[in-house]
C-alpha cells in the first residue's frame, strides 16, 4: 500500500470517528417523535392480573412497566406483554392524591386556601380559563358519525365542543381549537404540540386533549347518576419530565368524580408516550367512550366532566375555593404564595429554637417570649397613655400658668 492510499485509509477512519461522536450527540437533542403504535385499527389489548381476571381492554398499545389504576382504585403494574395480552400485577390499593385546597391536602394547602379565601372575589386574579383540543380530530363514533373517523374533522370535534360549552356555563373560559390535526399519524402529536404552545400564552389553568378509544362498546358503558353512560378513561404519558405530576392530577379528578359521579371514569392509564404532558404539569388526555359508543352519550359524559374539572381546579361556590387565575395552586401565583408560606413557617421554626437554646429550656422559652410580648404591650400603648396624661409641671410650666393644671 503506497503513502497516498494510507493518507486515504487514515482520513476516512478519522470521518467515520467523527460521524460516530457528531450523530448522536445531535440525535440526543431531538424531540422523539410519538409512538406510532397508538389505537392500532383493529386491535384490542387486554390487560389481566396474574389469575387471567380482566382488568381492562384498550386499543392504545400495552408495554411492560406500563400503570394502571382501575375504578375501584386498584393500581397494578405491568410485568409482561405478549402479542395482545399484557399481565399485571398488583401493587397496592392507592389512595388518591387530595385536589388542591381540600381537608387532606396538607398543612400548608390548607394555609394558602384561607389566604386565598381572604382576598375579595374581585382581587383574586384573572379569569378561570381552560383549554381543550383534539390531536386526533378525525376520530369519530359510528352511532352518530356513520363511521369510526372522518377527515378531516370527525365527532370527537363534537365532543370537545360539549366540554368546552359545558364549562363556560360554569363560568370558565376556554381555549379552544378545533384544528383536526390530521391526519391520524405519528406526526400528529407533533402538530397538535403546536396548538398547544399557542395556547399556553393565554396561561390557562389545565389543558385536556379529548380522545376516544377503539374496542367493544361495552368496555365503556357503565351506570352513572342514575342512567348507563359512556366513561371516561385518563391517561398519563410516563416518558415526560411532569408525570408524577400529571398522575397526581389524574388522581385529584378521579377523586372528584368518585365523589359525585361514581363510575364516570374509568380508570387512569399510565401508558407508554409522551402525550405533549411535559409542556405542562396540567394537562391530560381523555378517552371518552370508544368508536362503537353513541355520540350523544359521550358528549352528555363530557358535560358531567366539565363540571368535575371545575370542582378539581376551582371548589365549590360554597367551598369559596379561588375563582382561578395565577394563584391556583401549582399557578405561577400559587407557588409563589407556597414558597411565602414556607419562608414563614421556616423563620417561626428558627425563632422557637433559637429561644429554646438560648433559654436553656422550653419555660425558659415561654418566659422570654412572655416578658417580651409585655413589654411590647407597654412600650406601644402605655408610653402613648403617659403622653395623653401628662403630669402637671412636667412640661416646664408652673401651675398657676397651666390652665389643665387646675386654673380658672
Amino acid at each position: 500500500m503506497n503513502r497516498d492510499s494510507k493518507k486515504m485509509c487514515v482520513l476516512a477512519l478519522a470521518l467515520c470517528l467523527l460521524l460516530c461522536l457528531v450523530v448522536p450527540a445531535q440525535g440526543a437533542n431531538m424531540v422523539e417523535l410519538p409512538d406510532p403504535f397508538e389505537h392500532l385499527s383493529g386491535r384490542v389489548f387486554t390487560m389481566a392480573d396474574e389469575d387471567g381476571q380482566v382488568i381492562m381492554r384498550t386499543a392504545r398499545q400495552i408495554t411492560v412497566g406500563d400503570e394502571y389504576i382501575n375504578r375501584k382504585n386498584n393500581y397494578y403494574r405491568v410485568i409482561a406483554v405478549e402479542g395482545e395480552l399484557a399481565t399485571a400485577r398488583l401493587v397496592e390499593k392507592a389512595v388518591l392524591a387530595d385536589p388542591p385546597g381540600a381537608d387532606g391536602a396538607g398543612f400548608l394547602a390548607r394555609v394558602e386556601k384561607m389566604l386565598r379565601n381572604a382576598i375579595p372575589v374581585q382581587r383574586r386574579g384573572r379569569q378561570r380559563k381552560v383549554a381543550i383540543y383534539n390531536s386526533h380530530g378525525a376520530e369519530s363514533y359510528i352511532k352518530g358519525d356513520g363511521a369510526e373517523s372522518k377527515d378531516p374533522g370527525g365527532g370527537i370535534i363534537d365532543v370537545g365542543n360539549s366540554l368546552a360549552k359545558a364549562l363556560e356555563q360554569r363560568g370558565v373560559e376556554v381555549v379552544r381549537s378545533e384544528e383536526p390535526h390530521t391526519p391520524h399519524d405519528a406526526g400528529a402529536y407533533q402538530r397538535s404540540r403546536r396548538t398547544v404552545e399557542e395556547q399556553l400564552k393565554a396561561g390557562p389553568d389545565a389543558l385536556v386533549d379529548v380522545h376516544r378509544d377503539a374496542v367493544p362498546e361495552e368496555e365503556y358503558l357503565e351506570e352513572v347518576a342514575g342512567a348507563q353512560r359512556v366513561q371516561i378513561q385518563l391517561v398519563v404519558g410516563r416518558q415526560n419530565q411532569n408525570a408524577a405530576a400529571t398522575r397526581e392530577f389524574a388522581e385529584g379528578l378521579k377523586k372528584v368524580a368518585d365523589e359525585k359521579y361514581p363510575g364516570l371514569i374509568k380508570g387512569i392509564f399510565m401508558a407508554r408516550g409522551n402525550y405533549n404532558q411535559d409542556m405542562s404539569p396540567r394537562s391530560i388526555l381523555i378517552e371518552v367512550g370508544s368508536h362503537t359508543n353513541e355520540k350523544a352519550q359521550a358528549e352528555e359524559s363530557a358535560e358531567l366532566f366539565a363540571d368535575v374539572l371545575t370542582v378539581y381546579l376551582y371548589g365549590t361556590e360554597e367551598g369559596g375555593e379561588l375563582a382561578g387565575g395565577p394563584t391556583t395552586p401549582g399557578g405561577p401565583g400559587g407557588a409563589a404564595l407556597r414558597a411565602f408560606l414556607w419562608l414563614i413557617l421556616v423563620a417561626i421554626v428558627v425563632t422557637a429554637g433559637y429561644l429554646f437554646v438560648s433559654t436553656g429550656g422550653y419555660e425558659q422559652a415561654k418566659a422570654k417570649l412572655k416578658e417580651f410580648r409585655q413589654k411590647e404591650f407597654t412600650s406601644s400603648i402605655g408610653v402613648a397613655e403617659e403622653e395623653r396624661e401628662e403630669p402637671c409641671g412636667s412640661s416646664g410650666k408652673s401651675g398657676a400658668d397651666d390652665n389643665s393644671c387646675g386654673g380658672s
